[in-house]
C-alpha cells in the first residue's frame, strides 16, 4: 500500500481531498509533521487562499527540508490550485513573493492576459485541452476557481490548457515526479476522481 500524505499547513481544503482519496480506497495521512512527510510515497500539497500567507504558513512549519528530502527519495508531489502555484519561483499576488522554486515560472493575475470581458475570479467547469498526449486528462471537464495562474517557462511539462478568451491558460503540469493542477480534481466529480485514480495507480 502506498504511503500517501496530505500536507496540512492551514491553507488547504484537506477534507475534500481526503474524502476523494477515501472514495478510491486510499487512506491518506493529513499532517504537518516533517518526519511523516519525509516517509511519504505520494505527497499532496493542496491550497486555498492568498499566496503570501500560504507560503509563510508553510515555511513557518519547517516542512520545506522534509519536502526536498522526500523528492530526493523519489516521492511524487501533487500540487492543487494554490498548492500548484506554490511550486513555482514566485507570485505577483499582493507584491512579489517567492515560491518553492521547484518549477520555473511566475504566477500572474488573470488580467495579465488582457481579456477585459472575462470575469475574475475564473470560476466554473472547463474542458481540458490535452497536451503531451496525456491520456489521464483526455476528454476531462474539471472545476476551476482562481484569480491567478502560473505562466510555465518549460513548455514541455505542460500537460493541459484551458481556453480563456483568446488565450490559453496553462492549467496543469507533469514532470513525471511533480504534478500540478490549477483546477480542483477533488471537486470535479467523476472526471476528477478518474484523474486522481490514474495518478495513484500509475
Amino acid at each position: 500500500m502506498k504511503n500517501i500524505v496530505i500536507i496540512n499547513y492551514g491553507y488547504g481544503n484537506t477534507y475534500s481531498l481526503n474524502s476523494a482519496l477515501s472514495l478510491l480506497g486510499y487512506n491518506a495521512l493529513v499532517t504537518n509533521k516533517p518526519d511523516e512527510i519525509c516517509k511519504a510515497d505520494i505527497i499532496f500539497l493542496p491550497g486555498v487562499g492568498a499566496f503570501k500567507q500560504a507560503m509563510n504558513a508553510f515555511l513557518n512549519l519547517h516542512m520545506l527540508e522534509a519536502l526536498n528530502l522526500a523528492l530526493k527519495r523519489g516521492s511524487i508531489l501533487i500540487g492543487i490550485c494554490l498548492g500548484y502555484q506554490m511550486l513555482f519561483e514566485e507570485s505577483e499576488e499582493f507584491g512579489v513573493t517567492k515560491g518553492l522554486g521547484l518549477l520555473k515560472g511566475k504566477v500572474v493575475r488573470l488580467n495579465h492576459f488582457n481579456n477585459i470581458n472575462n470575469r475574475i475570479p475564473n470560476v466554473g467547469w472547463f474542458p481540458l485541452i490535452n497536451n503531451l498526449n496525456n491520456n489521464k486528462l483526455e476528454d476531462k471537464t474539471v472545476y476551476f476557481v482562481h484569480s491567478y495562474v502560473p505562466i510555465v517557462k518549460e513548455m514541455n511539462i505542460i500537460s493541459s490548457f484551458i481556453s480563456y478568451g483568446n488565450d490559453l491558460i496553462h492549467s496543469s503540469i507533469d514532470t513525471g515526479q511533480i504534478i500540478g493542477f490549477q483546477f480542483h480534481p477533488e471537486k470535479s466529480g467523476k472526471d476528477g476522481i478518474k484523474i486522481l485514480s490514474s495518478i495513484l495507480e500509475g
